[in-house]
Parts: C-alpha cells; sequence; structure tokens
C-alpha cells in the first residue's frame, strides 16, 4: 500500500484520509441517534453515496472530482441532519427543554464540521503529481 501511494499528491492522500473520517462519521452519527427520533437514514444514505461514487471515481482515475462528490455528499449528510434535529434544537434554544445539548450533539457536530472542512480543502488541493498533468498538456 505504502508503494501505491508513493507517488500520490498530499491532496490524493488527504482525500483518502477524509473519505476515512465519512466513514467514521457516518458511525458515529448512527452509533449516537439510530435509536431516537432525531435519525435520519437519508443522511446516511447520501453520505455513503457520496462515499461510493468517490470511491468509483478513484478507481476510473477521475482524480479531480473525488473529492467534489465527497463534499456533496458529507454536506447533504449535514443539510439532512439539519433537517431531522432542528426541533430539538429550537426546543432547547427557545427555553422549551431546559436540559441543553448533550455532549452526544456536540462530537457529532464536530465530525460533521471536520469531515466537510476537510472536504472543502481537499477540493481545492492538487489530486495528481504536478508531472502527471503536465504530461497531459492540462491543469
Amino acid at each position: 500500500m505504502k508503494k501505491a501511494l508513493q507517488n500520490k499528491s498530499p491532496g490524493f492522500r488527504l482525500t483518502l484520509v477524509t473519505m476515512l473520517l465519512s466513514i467514521v462519521t457516518i458511525c458515529v452519527y448512527i452509533a449516537i441517534y439510530s435509536s431516537t427520533n432525531y435519525m435520519s437514514w437519508g443522511a446516511v444514505g447520501v453520505m455513503i453515496a457520496g462515499l461510493v461514487l468517490t470511491c468509483v471515481l478513484i478507481l476510473t482515475r477521475q482524480y479531480r472530482f473525488a473529492p467534489t462528490a465527497l463534499l456533496v455528499g458529507d454536506y447533504m449528510g449535514f443539510l439532512f441532519f439539519a433537517h431531522a434535529i432542528y426541533f430539538y434544537i429550537s426546543s432547547v434554544i427557545t427555553g422549551i427543554q431546559f436540559s441543553g445539548f448533550p455532549l452526544s450533539f456536540y462530537v457529532n457536530i464536530m465530525f460533521f464540521s471536520l469531515t466537510i472542512a476537510l472536504c472543502i480543502a481537499c477540493v481545492f488541493l492538487r489530486q495528481t503529481p504536478a508531472a502527471e498533468t503536465s504530461s497531459k498538456g492540462g491543469k
């Protein structure tokens, strides 16, 4: 595996790390919210679809578009999550429920935020080595 990643760019490696973090985010989200009314299986579905599309793009050597597919899947997953939990958030903020936000809520938000931030960084980083792109005559 080290040999396979030896000639890849740092942006590509960060994309792989972000894919792993996305898998961890999905697992954390399922572990925290699967038995509650605030679970959105649509969020899990679009995040998995984004991961699968990213894998397909990497396997077909379309490295340039892989982080964008991952970003779209993770961001849409976050939006589905926000839609599923907005009633809870609004009830805590308005004071209807005085318990406040549990630690699990902050952990989940942290994973989503970190995954999306890394996805955005990956979109702007070079996904192929400079020598490979210059030999093809394109960017």
